[in-house]
């Protein structure tokens, strides 16, 4: 029966998305209908991928893989977790994906080409699974117990510091043009700040990454140089900025290993009680939430200190208005997000 979920769950899926997509273009306006479609698309996405993985564990698909595979147990395990991701949750997220576009399309007016949506979103989902992937081979291959979470450490460190390079590298990155160049703050000094170019379908956002010094970087998409002015350019690369100067990168990155360790060493047998160390780890990742999001306000008080709090704030409201962040967010909402509502953080900055 899972087998068979598994199977109809991309269909399921891409249909589901479309009812919802349509249904949330009746909004009033442009901007309510955007922040619908996309919170739509998020919250389908993250079902109907949770609902593909635990179809696939549970089917006889996962231990026919393993059978088929003449290989070591470490190994046939990796590729049966490698199956287990790709079928069971990027191809049901990938379907939701595409069946939220034509409302996208509709909000945006622009026309959506399917062909690059699916390189885009399996080029991020690399970027997404892949390290997590890389930490769990190493925790396969190193064996049981102190020298298996050793490996972890090790692999998430590894990420830690070689994904943003690599991103760099070998992503749609680029260095700033003069033009751009001049919205870069003088707080980013010493830090690698990186234009992403989104293409047709441009993102307004930035990241910071790296924990290394030497090696810190601040991602910037070009939509975001056109779609704010200078002013407010630079706070949002300030904020990512503060990221960085503020050490918040690297509290996130420990916050979050804390949070799974429990997890980790119930795996391992160092803990003998696996329900109770995953919902530990549950409770623990609740906790990271209000850390995060701290890190957030810091990171504008950040910004506006160095660029000017009108600044920061005339970006906050310009990226509301157009719907690409939330205004204000629910009670249940504010819980689980790690990011604060557009509108606590405004009146964070008065």
């Amino acid at each position: 029966m899972h087998a068979v979920v598994v199977l109809a769950l991309p269909a399921v899926a891409y249909a589901a998305s479309r009812l919802t997509g349509a249904a949330a273009v009746r909004a009033a306006d442009r901007v309510t209908a955007a922040t619908r479609v996309r919170r739509a698309n998020r919250l389908l996405q993250a079902a109907a991928a949770l609902g593909g993985l635990f179809a696939f564990t549970d089917s006889r698909l996962a231990d026919a893989l393993a059978a088929a595979l003449p290989a070591p147990a470490a190994a046939s395990a990796f590729a049966v977790l490698a199956a287990t991701v790709l079928v069971g949750g990027v191809v049901p997220a990938l379907a939701v994906h595409l069946g939220t576009r034509p409302a996208w399309a509709t909000v945006t007016g622009n026309d959506t080409d399917y062909a690059a949506t699916v390189r885009r979103f399996l080029a991020f989902a690399v970027v997404l699974v892949a390290p997590a992937l890389f930490v769990v081979g190493a925790w396969l291959a190193a064996p049981d117990g102190t020298a298996s979470l050793l490996a972890v450490a090790g692999a998430a460190a590894v990420v830690a510091v070689a994904l943003p390079a690599v991103a760099s590298r070998f992503g749609p990155v680029r260095k700033p043009t003069a033009a751009e160049a001049a919205s870069v703050p003088a707080c980013a000094d010493g830090l690698r700040v990186r234009v992403v170019q989104t293409g047709r379908h441009p993102v307004p956002n930035a990241v910071a990454a790296g924990v290394l010094p030497g090696a810190r970087y601040v991602f910037v998409t070009d939509a975001l140089f056109r779609t704010l002015d200078a002013k407010a350019t630079s706070a949002v690369v300030a904020h990512e900025v503060g990221h960085h100067r503020r050490a918040h990168v690297f509290v996130r990155f420990l916050a979050t290993g804390v949070a799974l360790a429990p997890v980790f060493l119930a795996a391992n047998g160092v803990v003998d009680a696996f329900a109770p160390a995953i919902a530990l780890s549950a409770v623990l990742l609740l906790a990271v939430g209000p850390l995060v999001r701290w890190t957030e306000f810091d990171a504008d008080a950040y910004a506006a200190a160095r660029v000017g709090d009108a600044a920061m704030e005339r970006a906050l409201a310009t990226l509301a208005d157009r719907g690409l962040v939330p205004a204000e967010r629910s009670r249940l909402a504010r819980l689980v997000s790690f990011h604060p509502a557009v509108g606590r953080r405004r009146r964070r900055l008065r």
